[in-house]
């Protein structure tokens, strides 16, 4: 069966043996290099048989203790986890490696190698699956059953990938990452060769597929383990014999532990986590990365900063672009480009740039979609009446939901006032402007007339989770019944191209007046 790491299992004891006999005057034998050769060979003497299995398929020993999490075992001299999931549950070297380092957290264990005559460890339930993979099994809250054992076992998480799509998925997520990093920290092709140990005594090499090996700032190399599967002793060898070399065991599939993992070991001069900068205050710009790189002291002077992110959704390319404007370089291995949104009903936003009291009110009417007349007439007393005819100059006047509505200016002249009012009594809802009014107090009169709910405030304008960008902007944020399209933004504010660029990226639709 062909081992993920190319050492002879043979050769590797004979060579642990003659390493030993070298040092024995001196001192004993490192345990983690303690293994004896039942244990080595009991990969190939185990077999997956069908139909019924015994309780040590699962994972315990009749005369094991049954606890609520699992099986409970006493450590005998001599013990260490390896060899005791080998020797005595009978799993594979592959198989006891998948599992270490979950009972090691399960059991708070600091050495695995270095454990007390006594000591009990809880084991967790393992079931075998259809493939002849194992997994392991949460506890069931009631005792064990060890007779009906392989078929009560309740389905837990599977702490390895048995799956060749999922290792598909890890290599090619690996390869992705490579490309990424080959940009970040440019190196020679002798710092990405395979790693290759030789010595007198042994020679080791790795699979590059399933263990690439990337490039550190200071001239070491980072050898990715996917899925924590080089076995402890052989992590060992190589720290040893290579102190340059740091071990990463992250797999692809949990992106951001895996990048947090690699730039700890990158030797860059600075990493933030959790990254956040924001660009102007009305609108304001808000972007977050997940890792900031400062590679020297002299990244900030010289505006070259890297971010790194770790999502499914990458930045859009005119956000890219003005980031490198500001001397930020952002990298983006996991992430796919979302196609560009369609102007979406809802998202209007009218940019009223005006200072012109009247302009003004003629686009906030037109946001609103309400057709209005111009210096229209309209009478205070009718000459049919009484024989005695007044009417007004209204400069707006307009119809909504059977109400008749009046804008009009203030002049200072308190008789032109008080005839608009003795129209309120005849049922008018009049709209008085100051000549101050700007904007902002313009839009609240009409809004307030026409009952509509808005208030002038900056507004969050997508609340997208998945984004690592944001946006700001103050304005008016109306929407419900008698809204077109149920929803409008209105603001006076100038929008620069990047801003503008974003809003029509996220399905905005700009009509400026």
């Amino acid at each position: 069966m062909f081992f993920p790491i190319c050492l002879n299992r043979v050769l590797a004891l004979c060579a642990f043996v003659g390493m030993a006999n070298a040092t024995l005057a001196h001192a004993a034998m490192d345990p983690r290099f303690e293994l004896d050769t039942q244990a080595l060979d009991s990969k190939a003497k185990h077999k997956v048989k069908s139909g019924k299995r015994s309780n040590r398929d699962h994972g315990f020993k009749p005369d094991d203790e049954i606890g609520a999490r699992g099986v409970v075992y006493k450590v005998k001299p001599g013990d260490h986890l390896f060899k005791i999931l080998m020797r005595d549950y009978k799993l594979t070297s592959d198989e006891a490696e998948s599992f270490v380092e979950e009972i090691r957290r399960e059991n708070n264990i600091y050495d695995i190698t270095r454990l007390r005559v006594g000591q009990k460890i809880v084991i967790p339930p393992v079931r075998r699956k259809a493939d002849g993979g194992l997994k392991f099994s949460s506890a069931p809250n009631s005792r064990l059953n060890a007779s009906n054992s392989d078929t009560s076992a309740v389905a837990g998480q599977a702490f390895r990938i048995e799956s060749s799509a999922a290792l598909q998925l890890e290599q090619d997520a690996s390869g992705t990452l490579k490309n990424i990093w080959n940009k970040l920290i440019p190196s020679g092709a002798e710092m990405l060769k395979p790693l290759s140990l030789q010595t007198a005594t042994f020679s080791l090499s790795l699979d590059p597929q399933r263990y690439p090996v990337f490039s550190a700032m200071d001239g070491g190399r980072i050898l990715l383990d996917q899925n924590a599967t080089i076995p402890p002793l052989v992590k060992s060898l190589i720290e040893e014999k290579d102190p340059k070399i740091r071990i990463v065991s992250e797999s692809p599939l949990n992106s951001k532990k895996l990048l947090a993992a690699m730039l700890g070991s990158a030797g860059f001069y600075s990493v933030e986590e959790n990254f956040t900068m924001e660009f102007g205050l009305d609108p304001k710009l808000v972007v977050t990365s997940d890792f900031k790189i400062e590679k020297t002291p002299e990244s900030l002077i010289k505006q070259d900063v890297s971010l790194l992110n770790s999502g499914k959704s990458a930045l859009p390319q005119p956000l890219n672009e003005f980031l490198r404007k500001e001397g930020f370089t952002v990298y983006e291995p996991f992430a796919t480009l979302r196609p560009l949104l369609a102007p979406i009903p809802s998202r209007q936003i009218h940019q009223i740039n005006t200072k012109r009291q009247p302009e003004v009110v003629e686009a906030i009417l037109k946001a609103l979609a309400i057709p209005f007349d111009s210096d229209r007439r309209v009478d205070v007393f009718a000459a049919e009446n009484n024989g005695i005819s007044l009417s007004v100059k209204a400069e707006r006047f307009f119809e909504q939901d059977g109400q008749r509505f009046i804008v009009t200016s203030f002049d200072g002249d308190p008789i032109t006032y008080t005839l608009f009012r003795l129209l309120e009594t005849k049922g008018y809802r009049v709209v008085i402007l100051e000549g101050q009014d700007d904007f902002r107090k313009v839009t609240e009169k009409i809004l307030g007339r026409l009952r509509i709910k808005g208030d002038y405030a900056q507004h969050k304008l997508w609340t997208d989770d998945n984004q690592s960008y944001s946006l700001q902007m103050s304005g008016f944020k109306l929407d419900g019944p008698g809204i077109p399209g149920g929803a409008l933004f209105i603001t006076n504010l100038n929008l620069d191209p990047i801003i503008r660029d974003l809003l029509t990226e996220n399905g905005y639709t700009i009509k400026a007046k």
